[in-house]
């Protein structure tokens, strides 16, 4: 086990802002950590040219932090937790698996997104691997990322005790695993809302007076959104989100919905749109997206980052841990 000092260090100037704001509501939301892709990434080279993160460790930085925030009641985890690149079932596994022991050791409820990346299908197939070879199905994820969730599916709501908010965790590869003539899964693309699952969202998820926040690995609009409004076209078939769009048209339209969190795009978006604040985050994982990326370092404080949301009225303050910066919000709704 790393020592994380190398991190943890440097959080107590952040959790005296968290708490002296004395917010009601506060929640970690990590989101991407890919673990083990940088693994594989050094052990191509010979001999290996840098050390490389684990995400455990950055999990673990968290409950530094839960110790010393009392307020802090969730942590969240935004989708793509392992290393679908890895050729074998084992390490996807594992690559995950490591990353849910760390997230369900902290002493606070968690609660998870699927991500494009987590069922191991679309890279297998990108590389012409036959993917039922790896594939994570669906009761594979539950069981895997599922332990808080009331219901049998991979999506979810929760209403928190306060009685002022409900969180709505939304699965954007909800995907139907069909096999081919070929013997592999029918690939047409990893992200989707299934049929069933928008009626629910439409129907169940927005049948409340509170006042809702909608959690999603993939952004459900991507306009102005930069990292999947004009991307380049190899990765365009990442853009686009079936039933995405009567979705997010449902939360347009319902008075309550006043803000959506995602992950996917490693980057730190902040956009107000149809009465929402529509939030992405970067990667825990180390990497610099673009050229605007703030420059990550392994075993320093940029090798990660995550925040922590503090609501307070309708002030959301977002506390960056890690590379970045901190940011805030007006809940318009």
């Amino acid at each position: 086990m790393n020592d994380i000092r190398y991190l943890t260090d440097h959080y107590d100037a952040k959790i005296a802002q968290i708490n002296e704001f004395e917010a009601p509501l506060n929640f970690v939301f990590i989101t991407d950590q890919h673990n083990r892709l940088n693994y594989g990434s050094m052990l191509r080279k010979d001999p290996p040219d840098r050390p490389y993160e684990l995400a455990a460790d950055h999990i673990r930085s968290i409950q530094y932090i839960l110790d010393r925030c009392p307020g802090i009641s969730y942590v969240i985890s935004g989708g793509d937790i392992g290393n679908d690149y890895d050729k074998k079932r084992e390490g996807i596994l594992l690559a995950a698996g490591e990353v849910m022991d760390a997230l369900y050791a902290l002493s606070v409820p968690v609660h998870c997104c699927v991500g494009n990346h987590d069922d191991a299908v679309a890279i297998a197939e990108l590389f012409g691997r036959n993917s039922r070879e790896t594939a994570i199905l669906p009761d594979e994820m539950h069981a895997l990322c599922m332990r808080n969730n009331p219901t049998q599916e991979n999506y979810y709501y929760l209403d928190l005790p306060d009685g002022g908010f409900r969180f709505v965790f939304l699965n954007t590869s909800d995907v139907p695993y069909f096999i081919d003539k070929t013997g592999r899964y029918y690939y047409n693309g990893p992200c989707e809302i299934s049929l069933k699952q928008a009626v629910w969202f439409e129907k169940e998820a927005l049948a409340t007076g509170r006042r809702i926040i909608v959690f999603s690995h993939m952004p459900l609009n991507n306009e102005g959104v930069f990292g999947t409004d004009g991307e380049p076209p190899y990765m365009k078939d990442y853009a686009e989100t079936l039933n995405a769009a009567r979705v997010y048209a449902a939360c347009k339209n319902h008075p309550r919905v006043c803000a959506m969190i995602h992950g996917h795009v490693h980057y730190d978006n902040l956009i107000y749109r149809d009465h929402m604040v529509i939030i992405t985050t970067l990667c825990s994982f180390t990497q610099a997206f673009a050229p605007s990326s703030p420059k990550r370092e392994f075993g320093k404080l940029s090798e990660t980052a995550f925040d922590v949301f503090s609501i307070r009225d309708n002030v959301m303050r977002i506390t960056r841990f890690g590379a970045g910066q901190d940011r805030a919000a007006t809940l318009i709704k």
